[in-house]
């Protein structure tokens, strides 16, 4: 009798505990199945993060529900997310058109390799329906990761219609600095900067008498001026490299340098600063030359990785900002033609971003343009668009500031403007 009654009561234990268990949560959006978030990873760091700046995107991921389950569907959500958080922070670098034209470098070198480049991220809002997990993260991507990889592809670098570097860093005495410029050049290399042959320059400097020491002085734009003509280069970097003795190593027959640096790299069409850098640092040799030239090499690493990453960061303002050119445009005589013009600018160029009207003398008006691309871009988009403009349009001059064009509105035959 005994051992009926404990029977039943096991029996009706099991009963009532199967008897409370919840069932699956429902709302009009989504479906959470019983206990399907019991043990789901809501904050992830990587524990392989190589460091670096970093930046916080919202990125949306969704996968579909199928044989594979709930648990897997979810993690390829998130996968999901995770791509889109690195495609925004590639596409804050560059153009939407790069990113178009490489697409399929940038997905095999950089999409490919996703979780490589996320810090951490959390999970801000999760929803499960029948056939499909969304997933909301707030993802600390590496952007110094993504930047670097950029460069090493020449993908950043092609942004800029690969821009040619001539480097004139002196020592003490007014001649290349060698052992510091070329270990700058082998370092900047690796990152995708192109340089001109050191040669190359030295024969030019030759042929066109140029004594770099009056870099520092009032010649100084029109020697950078005179070398890019002659070299083809766009961007030059200036400034000293000297090392100079410190002190013996006791005891040994080693001798030890110290290198003082103070360089900038300016554009050759108008010589605006685009970054600047100074470094000191030892370096210890069995003669003066090996010490000197250690140190100048130490710090041709230091300082390249610095103005590298000052380069990179303008021109990718660049790229999201628009580069600012000079328009200079002959044959718009008179104030309502010149509004017509600049407004069919705004209409029909891709990649402007700001038209600064600049006023006119005479038939000469001079237009401040903001555009995405190279002066040869805007220069080529310009007379392609000439007709649906409205315009003949006659490209004189450009360089890497300015463009110089005549106009003449089109008339028809019967001696009306073909206003479009």
């Amino acid at each position: 009798m005994l051992k009926k009654i404990a029977v039943s009561l096991i029996l009706f234990s099991l009963a009532f505990i199967f008897g409370c268990k919840s069932t699956p949560k429902t709302d009009s959006n989504f479906t959470i199945g019983d206990g399907a978030d019991i043990g789901f990873v809501k904050d992830w760091s990587n524990p392989e993060f190589e460091g670096g700046k970093t930046t916080d995107i919202v990125a949306d991921g969704l996968a579909m529900v199928d044989a594979r389950g709930i648990v897997e569907a979810r993690d390829r959500s998130i996968e999901d997310a995770k791509r889109k958080a690195v495609e925004q922070a590639v596409g804050t670098m560059m153009s939407s058109e790069k990113v178009i034209e490489n697409n399929r470098l940038i997905k095999s070198e950089i999409y490919s390799k996703t979780s490589g480049y996320i810090a951490s991220y959390k999970i801000i809002d999760e929803r499960q329906t029948d056939k499909s997990y969304y997933v909301k993260i707030s993802a600390n991507v590496g952007v110094d990761m993504i930047e670097d990889n950029l460069m090493a592809m020449g993908v950043l670098i092609d942004t800029m219609n690969l821009p040619l570097i001539v480097v004139l860093v002196t020592d003490e005495y007014g001649n290349i600095s060698d052992s510091f410029n070329v270990a700058l050049e082998r370092h900047m290399s690796l990152k995708g900067f192109q340089f001109v042959d050191n040669e190359t320059l030295k024969d030019v400097l030759a042929k066109e008498k140029i004594k770099l020491e009056e870099l520092a002085g009032s010649k100084s734009v029109e020697i950078m001026s005179k070398i890019g003509l002659s070299t083809g280069a766009q961007v030059a970097v200036i400034g000293k490299a000297d090392a100079n003795f410190f002190k013996k190593i006791e005891g040994t027959a080693m001798k030890s340098y110290r290198s003082n640096v103070a360089i900038r790299v300016v554009s050759i069409a108008d010589a605006r600063t685009i970054a600047q850098s100074t470094h000191q640092v030892g370096g210890i040799g069995g003669s003066d030359e090996d010490a000197a030239a250690i140190a100048l090499q130490k710090s041709a690493d230091s300082v390249g990785k610095d103005i590298s990453k000052q380069i990179t960061d303008k021109w990718q303002d660049i790229v999201q900002q628009g580069y600012e050119y000079s328009l200079l445009i002959v044959g718009l005589d008179d104030f309502n033609l010149q509004i017509e013009f600049e407004n069919k600018l705004k209409e029909h160029i891709a990649g402007l971003k700001q038209v600064y009207n600049r006023g006119f003398v005479g038939d000469t008006s001079k237009f401040m343009i903001k555009y995405i691309g190279s002066s040869r871009d805007l220069a080529v988009d310009i007379n392609n668009k000439a007709s649906d403009m409205g315009f003949i349009i006659d490209i004189k001059t450009f360089d890497d500031k300015t463009i110089t064009i005549t106009v003449e509105p089109i008339v028809s035959e019967s001696g009306q403007r073909d206003i479009i």
